[in-house]
């Protein structure tokens, strides 16, 4: 999301990290000796490789599969080796796929902002599929890429699979990357903190056809600040204890930013367009989770998994428009969440079906927040009849009147989400609502409204970058807020240090 709001200050200086903090209780965590903060690692450029990625996981039965996923410089084949222990012992070919719709830049002094006129990258894509595995255990394997080159056999990692119900674990809250300033810097620190898995509340980049913005491709152009920050080569950093996409699966949702063809967020005419809303790189990326891949607004872009005690959906809820939202047609919303729609009946067929001690749902789209995009509502704007060219919104929004009645029936303990880049969290109803989304900048003002419902947060902390841990054991679930970065504030004081919990909470018991 693209909103003039006041950024984080750009001479603060980051300071020192506790890393050892992120595992201890807040109080042992407040008394530790801080040492200075991690620095980013370098993404590794080496034009000899087939491969343009490291392996990623993604998976829809935790427990006992995974899905090793990994891109490639041409259509190549490939296996992983894999066992439960380092010794590996086991083997299992990749399925190969041309992946469709990264392009490089027409020129290395930039991209042409008309998609077409940008050439297609070749890329390959590699999965894996790891089945029969033992819950609650650690499985170590290593990639092949077999090409024009030979074999190429990477680095030895491990994950480990979901516990059974009843056992421990911990995982992050990720969100609204988009190549921001120190967000590679916010990434190690969270890739350093004790977790399992991660949950993606959507907005990986900013363009998803661009290449330049997933990985490094050679002779594309990067805009000046921003090399070195694509996803993956802020995901895929590995160095001083750093665990990250190559050790665990992450859970997505799509956010605005995951529209093919950002046009539709800044042009009328695209924005009432149904055609030109699709989510080819997005849903390609992540596969295995949407295994219909049509890319279309007729898609599935929402899937559930069971996570040990934990029953996790992922939506599809996205908008943002360069106009203001009371400007006909108004803020438009993709995917449908209206009270009839495929999603929403999804939605309540698996909550109501799922035995889970806990539920979660990730969602792009704010249930709640400060700030005047809040008071757009959540569905289709019509014309006002005694005010040409003014929008208005019927039907309500349907974040707050239809989804929010539905969590609360259905027993979810907490709805994270992202698009605003701020720390804020609500309590309403028994529901927790989070937008753990400070990871490289921040958007929010002293002087935004709260939103139209009167609900205030419980805490907002926008003076530093941050992220949220969650624990799941047999006492319930907690969560922890992390800081991530050392700002000078107003005063010209500092707050705190990286790695400091900032606050704890109780989601659910």
């Amino acid at each position: 999301m693209k909103l003039s709001r006041r950024d984080f200050l750009k001479g603060a200086a980051l300071t020192a990290v506790a890393a050892g903090a992120m595992g201890l209780t807040p109080a042992i965590a407040e008394q530790t000796q801080s040492a200075p903060a991690p620095t980013p690692t370098p993404a590794q450029k080496n034009p000899d490789t087939m491969n343009y990625t490291e392996p990623y996981m993604v998976t829809l039965h935790p427990a006992t599969e995974m899905n090793i996923i990994w891109l490639t410089k041409e259509l190549c084949n490939g296996y992983v080796e894999y066992g439960e222990t380092p010794a590996l012992g086991r083997r299992v070919e990749a399925v190969s796929y041309r992946f469709e719709g990264l392009r490089k830049s027409a020129t290395p002094e930039g991209y042409d902002p008309i998609p077409e006129n940008n050439p297609e990258l070749k890329v390959g894509q590699l999965i894996a599929t790891l089945t029969d595995l033992t819950p609650g255990s650690v499985v170590y394997y290593r990639v092949t890429t077999v090409g024009s080159k030979g074999e190429e056999t990477g680095e030895r990692y491990f994950f480990k699979t979901a516990p059974l119900a009843g056992e421990s674990f911990e995982f992050v809250l990720l969100s609204d990357m988009q190549m921001k300033v120190r967000t590679k810097e916010t990434i190690k620190i969270l890739g350093q903190a004790d977790k399992d898995f991660i949950i993606f509340a959507g907005d990986m980049g900013n363009t998803p056809w661009k290449a330049g913005e997933w990985f490094n491709v050679e002779g594309c152009y990067e805009v000046p600040g921003e090399e070195d920050r694509g996803f993956f080569e802020c995901l895929h950093q590995n160095t001083e204890n750093t665990h990250l996409l190559q050790y665990m699966p992450v859970f997505p949702c799509p956010g605005n930013h995951e529209f093919d063809d950002q046009r539709v967020c800044s042009d009328k005419t695209f924005a009432l367009d149904d055609s030109k809303y699709t989510w080819r790189v997005y849903m390609q990326m992540f596969r295995p989770l949407y295994p219909q891949q049509d890319y279309t607004l007729s898609g599935t872009r929402w899937y559930s998994v069971d996570y040990g005690d934990l029953h996790i959906c992922s939506l599809s809820i996205s908008r943002w428009n360069a106009w203001d939202g009371f400007e006909y047609p108004g803020w438009i919303t993709k995917d449908d969440i209206s009270p009839d729609s495929p999603q929403v009946q999804w939605l309540v067929d698996d909550l109501r079906s799922s035995k889970a001690r806990f539920k979660w749902v990730t969602q792009h789209w704010h249930m709640l927040n400060r700030g005047e995009d809040g008071y757009y509502p959540v569905s289709v704007a019509v014309e006002d009849p005694d005010n040409p060219g003014r929008a208005m919104y019927p039907d309500g929004d349907y974040c707050w009147d239809v989804l929010r009645p539905i969590y609360e029936a259905y027993g979810v303990n907490a709805v994270n989400f992202g698009h605003s880049h701020v720390y804020e969290r609500y309590l309403i109803n028994g529901v927790h609502y989070i937008e753990a989304a400070s990871i490289g900048n921040n958007y929010r003002a002293t002087g935004d409204p709260y939103h139209f419902s009167g609900n205030q947060p419980v805490i907002e902390e926008n003076n530093f970058r941050s992220f949220m841990r969650v624990r799941v054991n047999a006492q319930g679930m907690v969560g922890e807020g992390i800081q991530a970065s050392v700002e000078a504030s107003d005063v010209n004081t500092e707050v705190g240090y990286c790695g400091r919990i900032f606050e704890t909470f109780t989601i659910a018991e």
